[in-house]
């Protein structure tokens, strides 16, 4: 939703440059990239070759709204070069 209201269509994306995963976690938690891995599996899936990205997976203490998970996403799109 948040691509769309920056007035891209997924249609637009060339590639997926790099994703940041933030897992709310324990600190005896160390699994923060299983946790990534759905997000990276779904962007393969719809995006398929150009899905393949750069990714970091973060442990945190706490995210706003008491979120589990918060991932943020950098595209390249047409029409940006």
């Amino acid at each position: 939703s948040q691509f769309r209201a920056a007035g891209y269509e997924l249609e637009d994306v060339r590639r997926i440059v790099k994703l940041t995963v933030f897992v709310a976690s324990a600190t005896d938690f160390t699994d923060q990239h299983l946790v990534a891995n759905g997000a990276s599996d779904l962007l393969g899936e719809v995006f398929g070759d150009s899905g393949r990205h750069a990714r970091s997976a973060v442990g945190v203490a706490a995210l706003p709204l008491d979120s589990p998970v918060e991932v943020e996403a950098l595209f390249e799109v047409a029409g940006t070069d």
